[in-house]
């Protein structure tokens, strides 16, 4: 492999994606593939830009960038592919309209991706996982890691609170404790 190969797939990106991704979609990388800095960026576009974006024809443009085709997703409740974060995103915003994501950190090597972020939003739409809307008020933690292949993200475990998502959606009989937790501010 040349010096050049890298800064060659770097430029490939935003060729393939056109002006509407440089101008109007996601920052330009930072630095070429492989690189730490290039590895953070994509979990901060992934987490940070892409997740709040509303409009799902915008968030297949990103994931297209993003994520490789051949995605393996370790969380069962979201099929397999990219094709499966396209069919899945949506049914956030079908439940919540108002879902928002924060990211609070992005830590990289040059093969791997880890970011932990926050879920907020109101059940006002669809049930989520079964749970109907009463408007009910979601704010949970959450934590993705993925390994970078090519350029993208390749392969994703996550870890959310569901404990306090699911205190906060009104299902019962789980412990008292978390309970008790999910009545108190998140320590962040």
């Amino acid at each position: 492999m040349t010096r050049l190969a890298p800064f060659a797939a770097f430029a490939a990106v935003f060729l393939l994606a056109g002006p509407t991704f440089a101008q109007d979609l996601l920052p330009p990388p930072p630095d070429a593939p492989g690189t730490v800095a290039y590895n953070e960026w994509l979990g901060r576009s992934f987490s940070e830009v892409m997740l709040n974006e509303a409009d799902q024809a915008k968030r297949i443009e990103m994931l297209n960038i993003l994520v490789a085709e051949d995605y393996i997703q370790h969380n069962p409740l979201v099929p397999e592919g990219r094709q499966g974060l396209i069919d899945f995103i949506p049914a956030i915003y079908a439940s919540m309209p108002d879902a928002r994501f924060t990211l609070h950190d992005v830590f990289a090597t040059e093969d791997r991706v880890v970011t932990r972020w926050t879920w907020e939003g109101t059940l006002t739409g669809a049930p989520l996982l079964g749970i109907e809307a009463t408007g009910q008020k979601l704010e949970f933690d959450a934590i993705d890691v993925w390994t970078v292949r090519d350029g993208q993200l390749y392969e994703h475990w996550d870890q959310f609170d569901w404990p306090r998502a699911f205190a906060q959606l009104g299902v019962q009989g789980m412990p008292q404790v978390f309970y008790d937790l999910a009545a108190q501010p998140a320590d962040r």
